[in-house]
């Protein structure tokens, strides 16, 4: 294994580097959205808007940046956002959770306002685009891909039904039988990205029109949705492991691993709460949160700067999310590697101090970050976090059966006080009844003090905080689990590349090391505070 340092991490050759060439230029190409108004939260508009931020504090911001986002300019409504004025006992809102249905009566919509948009977020507005691009990209020239939506798994392949018919036998010598279809080693993740007016592209789409852009200009890509690990096969030639590398310089660094929900859609209009993953990536690159506030750029290297890989090792370990995040090398690992299957193998059970050995700066942090933060130190550091994990996992179901029996109570005292409601008016348990819009209008005041008054009011307030705090434990048991899955991913990670050498020829090895460079690379030549100066 090749010990990953600083100079390893700044050079791409003729590949890739940023300063190789002086007359290489970024280019940013960003998608986002969902696929209708009522799954288009304003959490991914926000996103946009810091992306803008950020390359403006990168003193990026002048270079070409084409954003294609929901309808684009459409000034029809196409974004939904939390209605923080409404008040939870105003009428409307009390009849939704109390008599139903709540669906959406906490949500409004508006048009998306992003300045500099350029279209809509459509397959057909996104080839388009890309081929423009791929005319005006030079040589050594860098695509960054941002995606800020909505994603889904792979669709289920119908297996072909079994031939009924006997196939002739050979008669001649020389004859051949038919081939059969070569088997897959391996299911294909073909994840998909949903879009605009409910499109949707999957890896293999997107593989297809970036082969269309000049294979000696890298692409990196930041994609932040639900099962976006799947896009770590961008790497491979039509999106298919199987078919081996692509001669595009590719890499990429995704929310969460392939088989597995992301954080961050939200209609909440209140950024300093949101948690996702491009808000940790984007601030460990400039310094600078979402929300204005300054924190301490990562440099596991000391080189001064903050790489790309840096910044998704900061994700990592900051991150209070459900995600997993990983990158593209994890993917072409994953494929090439293993650590069963032949003897001498390592693996996540290996002494934590050999995984190490030649571990990159950031790998080292991670490992060290997250094993220090729940007191790990043996040398089976795998048997540690599987333990830590079955303990914590044990503890959330203990806050999950005590979850479930508060929300079981609150569903009783609610539906005592519609029964109540109902009695009165039998009509309001209809929303679209005339009789419901009368009493709205005219009995209002009626309605609504009949529910405050209602013994069971004071009981569903009461409920409604105990669920608070109850979700509230419940979800940092969730996110302790999912740090300790996060560093069994990372130790495994490990064990996988120091395989890789047995499993896989020179080949692959060089192709790896590559991918890691390209990783390794930075968005700006220039810090975030001489940037902003200049």
């Amino acid at each position: 294994m090749v010990r990953m340092t600083s100079t390893l991490c700044v050079g791409l050759g003729l590949l890739a580097l940023h300063a190789a060439s002086a007359q290489a230029a970024d280019h940013f190409f960003t998608v986002g959205g969902g696929p209708v108004a009522k799954s288009s939260q304003i959490s991914l508009e926000n996103n946009v808007l810091y992306f803008q931020r950020s390359l403006a504090r990168l003193g990026l911001d002048q270079l070409e940046h084409q954003i294609l986002f929901d309808d684009g300019d459409n000034p029809q409504a196409d974004l939904q956002y939390e209605d923080v004025t409404r008040d939870d006992e105003d009428i409307r809102t009390l009849l939704a959770e109390i008599v139903g249905p709540s669906n959406g009566i906490q949500f409004n919509y508006r048009s998306s306002s992003i300045p500099g948009v350029s279209g809509a977020a459509e397959p057909e507005v996104i080839a388009k685009s890309l081929a423009d691009l791929s005319q005006r990209l030079s040589a050594d020239d860098r695509l960054v891909f941002y995606f800020t939506g909505h994603g889904g798994r792979s669709k289920p392949t119908k297996e072909k039904p079994a031939e009924t018919e006997k196939k002739s036998e050979p008669t001649e010598k020389g004859d051949a039988k038919e081939e059969e279809p070569k088997k897959r080693a391996k299911p294909l993740v073909n994840n998909r990205t949903h879009l605009w007016n409910s499109h949707e592209m999957t890896v293999t789409e997107w593989t297809e029109k970036l082969d269309e852009l000049p294979v000696d200009a890298p692409v990196i890509a930041v994609m932040v949705q639900c099962y976006s690990g799947g896009f770590g096969n961008l790497i491979f030639k039509g999106g298919d492991p199987e078919n081996g590398l692509a001669d595009h310089p590719r890499c990429g660094f995704f929310s969460t691993v392939p088989d597995r929900v992301a954080a961050g859609c939200t209609p909440n209009i209140q950024q300093a709460e949101y948690r996702e993953y491009s808000s940790y990536f984007w601030e460990a690159l400039t310094g600078e949160t979402r929300t204005g506030q300054s924190v301490t750029r990562p440099d596991f290297d000391q080189d001064g700067r903050s790489s790309l890989l840096e910044a998704h090792a900061y994700t990592v370990l900051n991150a209070d999310t459900i995600d997993i995040p990983t990158r593209t090398s994890d993917a072409l690992l994953r494929h090439y590697s293993a650590t069963t299957g032949r003897d001498g193998l390592l693996s996540i059970h290996s002494p934590v101090d050999v995984l190490l050995m030649s571990a990159s700066p950031s790998e080292r942090a991670v490992i060290e970050g997250l094993s220090q933060r729940f007191e790990l130190v043996g040398a089976d550091r795998g048997k540690e976090v599987e333990a830590a994990m079955k303990r914590i996992s044990e503890e959330k179901k203990g806050a999950d059966g005590d979850l479930r029996e508060k929300k079981k109570e609150l569903g009783t005292a609610k539906s005592e006080i519609s029964k109540a409601i109902q009695h009165r008016w039998p009509a309001i348990g209809s929303p679209w009844h005339p009789e419901t819009a009368r009493l709205l209008t005219e009995e209002a005041d009626a309605v609504k003090q009949a529910i405050l008054e209602n013994e069971n009011y004071a009981k569903v307030k009461e409920l409604n905080g105990a669920i608070e705090e109850l979700d509230a434990k419940r979800e940092q048991h969730e996110l302790d689990v999912v740090k300790l899955e996060r560093l069994k991913y990372w130790l495994e990670t490990r064990a996988l590349a120091i395989n890789l050498a047995v499993t896989a020829d020179a080949t692959v090895w060089e192709d790896y090391v590559r991918l890691v460079k390209l990783e390794s690379q930075y968005l700006a030549e220039t810090p975030p505070a001489v940037a902003k100066k200049s």
